[in-house]
């Protein structure tokens, strides 16, 4: 029998017993499916961030506070402690480099209730200079952003995001707080969809950086903005920001690094996760695995008679075993089909109604049929390893 033939007969079984073989499909249906969704999630997450980090552009150097691991990993725990990083770090760095920019940028975060007649609001009021906002990737829609003048004056005006401002009912021209502070809002912002992956950073306040530092009653900063004058300089330049940063330290207290370096923790992150989800749904596809094997015995004895019939007209071991492999495969390739196909209506509707994007990748849907044909022979020779080698005589007398 031709592998054509074997296939056609392989169909032939599965839609006589329809039921039994929708219901043993639940299990690799349900584990591909968890495969890709989850994958497709991940890289999703990985494509926002790349997008996010190629919009530093690739002069751009930032500073943290905390120091790095050995690999260069930034001390996240350190976001929250007080920063090592102060306002006349910026002139330091400025007097004591020569490949950087003269415009340096940087970012203070603040706490405090934003507030508006009776709504309130728990959002992320930061204070930033005005080339500080690629931090966030804001696009203004209405009104305008700070100006220079504005943080030289102090001027309490506050920026706002779209979404903020729909939740606290509060337009351009109108007084909201934060705290206790008092603020003019000037403009509205939105922030690119695809980063918005959190509630706080749809719901984001911006004001001069000079303010935050006088609410705060400090001199701390928490991010600060650099940019090499040329893009072959961007290495050089770290090494003098950070050499000119330690000489003032007088410790290695923060981290100095390129956006790219933070897409490389953050991919490392992501491969672990993604390693776990395949670890994890492996499971189900194992369940469904045995499942199919269950089923594939069952079918063997019930077509035992028909085996002794072919072995009795010059059907090898081999043939018969070609046959219920091939069933078997089929079985869980038409499984990995529904489930990719399932998983890909999914990402669609993820990416349509949330601010998150799944990608399924090329790598990621041959892996899922290559997961969906492998479970199909190995939890399908046992059965046609059995049928192979059934006796003739005795299956002729099966009843």
């Amino acid at each position: 029998m031709s592998v054509l033939e074997n296939f056609k007969t392989a169909l032939k079984s599965l839609w006589n017993n329809k039921m039994r073989s929708v219901l043993t499909l639940l299990g690799i249906v349900i584990g591909v499916y968890a495969v890709v969704t989850l994958l497709a999630a991940a890289q999703g997450v990985q494509n926002q961030i790349g997008g996010f980090v190629e919009d530093f552009g690739p002069r751009t150097i930032l500073v943290m506070p905390g120091e790095s691991d050995s690999s260069g990993t930034p001390n996240f725990a350190a976001q929250a402690a007080p920063s090592t990083l102060l306002v006349d770090d910026i002139d330091y760095v400025k007097a004591h480099t020569t490949l950087i920019e003269s415009v340096i940028d940087y970012a203070v975060f603040i706490g405090g209730l934003a507030t508006h007649g009776d709504k309130k609001l728990t959002g992320m009021p930061v204070g930033i200079t005005p080339g500080a906002e690629e931090l966030f990737s804001i696009t203004i829609v209405s009104g305008r952003n700070f100006e220079q003048t504005d943080l030289d004056k102090k001027n309490r005006f506050i920026v706002i995001s779209e979404v903020a401002a729909d939740k606290l009912a509060v337009k351009v021209g109108e007084a909201m707080n934060i705290g206790v502070d008092k603020f003019e809002v000037i403009g509205l912002f939105k922030i690119d969809q695809s980063l918005t992956i959190s509630s706080a950073q749809g719901e984001m306040f911006l004001i001069p950086a000079p303010v935050a530092n006088e609410i705060n009653k400090s001199p701390q900063v928490n991010r600060i903005v650099v940019r090499s004058k040329t893009v072959e300089d961007v290495d050089k330049a770290i090494t003098e920001v950070k050499e000119a940063l330690t000489t003032k330290h007088g410790t290695t207290d923060f981290t100095v690094m390129k956006p790219s370096d933070i897409l490389k923790t953050v991919d490392k992150i992501i491969n672990v996760l993604k390693y776990m989800v395949i670890g994890i749904t492996s499971i189900s596809l194992l369940v469904g695995g045995i499942g199919i094997m269950n089923i594939m015995l069952v079918t063997v004895a019930e077509r035992t008679r028909e085996i002794g019939i072919r072995k009795a007209v010059g059907a090898t071991e081999g043939a018969i075993l070609t046959q219920f492999l091939i069933e078997s495969v089929l079985l869980t390739l038409i499984g990995s089909l529904i489930g990719i196909g399932l998983a890909a209506l999914t990402s669609y509707l993820a990416a349509k109604f949330s601010p998150l994007e799944p990608a399924i990748t090329g790598s990621t849907l041959m892996m899922a049929v290559g997961m969906g044909v492998v479970a199909g022979v190995i939890f399908g020779l046992l059965p046609a390893v059995r049928a192979a080698r059934k006796n003739p005589v005795t299956a002729l007398k099966y009843e």
